[in-house]
């Protein structure tokens, strides 16, 4: 996992391992975390940069990283949630298909190297409880990283398209809807278990 994220001139250096071609685009691969509740909920947090913004933990998938892992190591460096802490529990990787339905354009560092924009590959995760999220997260920023959001919430998934900044609505869009299914499918299934 170790990706070098600075080079010799303390410019900004992506491996060329964690960039994927969509469309004729090059894009960074980018690991987001799709936390939800017991009622189908999804956990955002409003950014600290874009108030007003809100959208999901996520970032860059490191080299020799798969993006589940990449999933959970973004989840802890910026809300620190840990899987099997509290409850959350893994779900699946949602499917992430080769068209440009998962990218987003986006300037600044990414076009410095080349890059079109990121393309958000989403990792499910379930947390049991509808308690407030604020007071079970931690957004100082982790292992070095800085912090993200300045506060979280659980909001419907359409809420979730709603809210994310401009470029990401598409993803998110059809994040939601490849995932709406395996999260009615693992709830109904936490359900039984619980009715046992």
């Amino acid at each position: 996992m170790a990706s070098a994220k600075f080079g010799k001139n303390g410019e900004r250096v992506y491996p060329a391992e964690g960039r994927v071609e969509v469309g004729g685009k090059w894009y960074r691969r980018c690991a987001a975390a799709l936390v939800f509740n017991k009622h189908g909920e999804v956990l955002l947090g409003e950014r600290l940069d874009r108030p007003g913004s809100w959208g999901m933990p996520q970032g860059g998938v490191e080299i020799d990283e798969t993006t589940d892992a990449a999933a959970v190591r973004e989840l802890y460096e910026e809300v620190g949630m840990k899987v099997g802490v509290d409850g959350l529990e893994f779900v699946a990787t949602v499917p992430c298909e080769p068209s440009a339905a998962f990218c987003y354009e986006a300037g600044g560092w990414l076009a410095g190297q080349g890059l079109a924009g990121q393309r958000l590959e989403f990792t499910l995760f379930h947390l049991p409880t509808v308690d407030d999220a604020n007071e079970f997260v931690d957004l100082k920023g982790l292992q070095g990283e800085k912090p993200e959001f300045s506060r979280v919430k659980w909001a419907p998934i359409a809420e979730a398209v709603e809210q994310a900044w401009g470029p990401k609505k598409i993803p998110y869009r059809r994040c939601a809807e490849l995932a709406a299914p395996i999260i009615k499918k693992h709830l109904s299934g936490s359900r039984g278990e619980e009715g046992e």
